[in-house]
């Protein structure tokens, strides 16, 4: 009984581990479209209708942003709640949640600068 208990925990948390997998790409992603709409929005010159620029932004950009950034926040999440738990799970495990909260909100929002950066230095390049 215990093993087929065992089994269903596991197969759960690997689902859990795969919805935030994914999720950590749409955000990625959506990072990445975002600031390329920006970026390609004000610079005239670049924003010709008829270039291989658009579909390095808008095609191939957001693939290796899943594919790269997707995993790093994917792995800063784990890594920030692992210190957490590890840090707070004797003396206040109520101040977790909250505080992956705010930490991982704030590592968002440095992820979107990156992503902006990288973003802007693919747009340089290009040029």
């Amino acid at each position: 009984m215990n093993k087929v208990k065992d089994k269903r925990i596991k197969a759960q948390q690997l689902l859990q581990e795969s919805k935030v997998k994914k999720n950590a790409k749409i955000i990625s992603v959506l990072f990445w479209f975002g600031s390329s709409l920006y970026i390609y929005s004000t610079d005239v010159g670049f924003s010709d209708v008829y270039s291989w620029k658009p579909f390095i932004f808008f095609i191939l950009g957001p693939i290796f942003s899943a594919a790269v950034f997707g995993n790093i926040i994917y792995a800063l999440q784990k890594i920030i709640e692992k210190l957490l738990i590890k840090a707070l799970a004797e003396t206040k495990p109520n101040l977790i949640p909250p505080l992956i909260v705010v930490i991982f909100f704030c590592v968002l929002i440095g992820m979107f600068l990156v992503i902006f950066e990288f973003s802007k230095a693919l747009q340089l390049l290009l040029h």
